[in-house]
């Protein structure tokens, strides 16, 4: 009954989330559009008029964004920090100075369970700051006069104003106290209005301002105007594109002030009771002694270590029965840290972004650029043969091919990040039964590598998959255009003339490996191949022979498709880490497959069930036996006249009981082990005294001189 009225309360409490961040969701949408249209509707004017296409920032423009750092928030951020660093207390160092105050805070701890979804949320609005720094570095936008260094220090620089300013929001969830709660719930609402603002009037996705229409002279816009009309078409789109981002907003907005609440009832609660019979534990400590509880994910794989894989509990969550098993089998025992979660939200995110941008901003330049290439392609293939006007290779209408690739290239990609997700887990499990078949075998002095590849995991991860997305959807451009080609014009001379070369020899080798098969089973091995034996030898021997002159030509070809093979290899396995396309003995060179290497590693040392189950157990029972000594030492007090034993005569009691139980510890207790080495000493002296009397034997003057022989 209590089980289900707890159902109850989470369905709804999770029904109330949802409709108030609906509700923010579009209220900031509606904003949003009431600080474009204005600026829309001037553009269009503009260009009916055939005017200049930039429109004039706003004056508060200048306050919030200077060189393109956001200038308001920052210092608010930074107060922020400053009073949750007054507020918290040290836990180990010099804790009598300020009574234990000012304190290093932390935004979010890695390798725990707790606060998964809030700071995945959170890393997901950062992704939308990834893809500035993504285009920066495909486009090369760099500020002029200013030179190489001084631009990559920027971007640093940059990217630090982002770390500080979703810090005071995720170090206020993790500090978990109202002053921090309510603090974040300020920040919170002040920098998701000043962010609605700031898009909205200072730096839209697709008008220019007085601040950039240098860079395109209004090209962009007046293209877009072209192809998808003066209409409300491009607010629409820029609106959908902020959908997942109001989104994830509203979810912070929500949650801070639900937190806030729960946390003011739970210290209410325990103000009524007596505060001298808890243990005041601090978060750390908290997280590891719940490891040890009951429902815990880590006492859960414990369990399961003890159990046939058929017994074992299957899940309970309702996506886990929609899932097919041989697809992703979901397990209880397991849990994916702060960190996977954080990453995965924003590279998803992420890639929602530029699959809008790479459709919406390049769809309307693919004329032009078929146009090109189309006089390129024919000046190439017939500067030879003049007179032949007729194009050789025709290119089709890039559109369908492009937004095709566009598709493969997310498909693929999404693919391939779920893949690697099961092989996290899969290496994971691998390295804590000690299986190192994947993951090479840790070793003492590669401990350096292992940590520096975990502080690139999370930027190699997205700068991997953001070349993969790439590769794969020019490679995929490549094909689909061809294959447009074909349809649409019944044939093509170049793809013809490559055919006709590439397919007689692709028959002779799958020719060769057939035979090869054939051979081998039913003429050259004992039991049709059951047995590795050889069987007519002679026979063997002379197709070795002449075996040895064919494959050298068709060596030189397997060559060459083995290249071929691991270009299109390295692209569709770009996104992927746990993937080395330099093979198994030149896997240690890639610095991507070195950073997964580390990061699974750490993960492994530092979230192992069976070491923090230990642990948790053990630091348990101390807890508990300082509570009891303490309460024990506040009765003696209270009892004057009970007796006062002696410290040192119990600690002599429990180290016989302890010697009893385990007879085999009295050896190497102090004077057994002085016992041991000063028998080994004796037999040393002994041994040395017996060469000693050795040695002078031989020294001894012989009986017969030199002389009388």
């Amino acid at each position: 009954m209590a089980f289900t009225n707890v159902k109850e309360s989470a369905r709804f409490s999770s029904f109330f989330i949802a409709i108030l961040m609906l509700i923010i969701t579009v209220t900031g949408l509606i904003v949003k559009w009431s600080l474009l249209r204005p600026i829309h509707n001037e553009l269009v004017n503009k260009y009916k008029r055939a005017d200049l296409l930039f429109y004039e920032r706003n004056s508060i423009c200048t306050f919030i964004d200077l060189e393109d750092f956001n200038m308001l928030t920052f210092p608010v951020a930074c107060f922020f920090l400053l009073i949750f660093i007054i507020f918290s207390k040290r836990t180990s160092c010099m804790k009598q100075k300020l009574n234990g105050h000012v304190a290093p805070i932390v935004p979010i701890d890695f390798y725990v369970h707790i606060k998964r979804k809030f700071a995945a949320v959170v890393f997901a609005i950062i992704s939308d700051e990834l893809l500035d720094i993504v285009n920066q570095v495909i486009n090369g936008n760099t500020p002029k006069g200013e030179g190489v260094i001084v631009v990559y220090l920027l971007r640093i620089l940059k990217v630090l104003f982002i770390g500080f300013r979703y810090y005071p929001i995720l170090s206020a969830v993790y500090i978990d106290s109202i002053l921090t709660l309510a603090c974040a719930i300020l920040y919170a609402w002040f920098d998701f209005s000043i962010s609605i603002v700031y898009q909205g009037l200072c730096q839209s996705d697709f008008y220019p301002s007085d601040d950039n229409f240098d860079e395109t002279n209004g090209t962009d816009i007046a293209r877009l105007f072209e192809y998808y009309g003066t209409g409300q078409n491009l607010i629409i789109i820029q609106l959908f594109t902020d959908i997942p981002r109001y989104l994830c907003w509203s979810y912070i907005l929500v949650k801070l002030p639900i937190s806030l609440i729960n946390k003011i009832v739970q210290i209410r609660k325990h103000t009524n009771e007596d505060q001298a019979k808890h243990l005041h534990l601090t978060r750390e400590e908290k997280i590891l002694l719940h490891s040890s509880t009951i429902y815990s994910v880590d006492i859960s794989y414990v369990r399961n270590l003890f159990r046939p894989i058929h017994q074992r509990i299957t899940s309970r969550l309702f996506l886990a029965h929609l899932i097919p098993k041989f697809i992703y089998q979901w397990r209880d025992d397991f849990r994916f840290s702060s960190r996977i979660l954080c990453v995965y939200s924003s590279t998803f995110l992420l890639l929602f972004f530029m699959t809008i941008q790479a459709c919406i901003l390049v769809i309307p330049y693919l004329d032009e650029l078929q146009y090109s290439l189309q006089q390129l392609i024919d000046q190439i293939l017939t500067s030879s043969d003049q007179q032949n006007k007729q194009s050789k290779f025709p290119l089709p209408n890039f559109v369908r091919p492009y937004v095709f690739a566009i598709l493969t290239a997310l498909i693929v990609t999404i693919i391939q990040l779920l893949v690697l997700l099961t092989n996290i887990r899969r290496n994971l499990f691998q390295i804590f039964r000690g299986d190192d078949s994947e993951i090479p075998k840790r070793d003492k002095s590669k401990y350096l590598s292992y940590s520096t590849g975990n502080f690139h995991f999370a930027g190699f991860f997205i700068g991997y998959l953001t070349w993969g997305y790439v590769l794969i959807a020019l490679f995929a451009l490549i094909i689909y255009i061809s294959i447009d080609a074909f349809i649409t014009f019944g044939s093509v001379k170049l793809l013809e003339k490559i055919l006709k070369i590439i397919i007689p020899i692709l028959l002779l080798i799958l020719f060769k490996m057939y035979l090869n098969k054939l051979l081998a089973r039913y003429v050259f091995l004992q039991y049709h191949g059951d047995i590795l034996a050889i069987n007519n030898r002679r026979v063997l021997m002379i197709f070795l022979y002449f075996n040895f002159f064919l494959d050298s030509f068709l060596g030189f070809i397997s060559s060459i498709i083995r290249i071929i093979k691991s270009i299109i290899g390295g692209c569709l396995y770009m996104s992927r880490l746990d993937y080395s396309p330099m093979g198994r003995k030149l896997e240690t060179f890639d610095a991507g497959f070195s950073a997964y290497c580390g990061f699974i590693h750490m993960e492994a040392v530092h979230r192992n069930p069976i070491m923090l189950v230990t642990a948790s157990y053990l630091y348990r029972h101390m807890k508990v036996k300082q509570y009891m000594t303490k309460n024990l030492i506040m009765m003696k007090n209270d009892n004057k006249s009970s007796k006062d034993y002696s410290s040192k005569a119990v600690q002599k009691w429990y180290l016989a009981v302890l010697l009893l139980r385990n007879p085999s510890l009295v050896f190497l207790r102090k004077h057994a082990l002085s016992q041991i080495e000063n028998k080994k000493l004796k037999t040393l002296n002994e041994i040395n005294r017996r060469q000693s009397n050795i040695q002078e034997t031989f020294r001894r003057s012989s009986l017969v001189s030199e002389i009388d022989l």
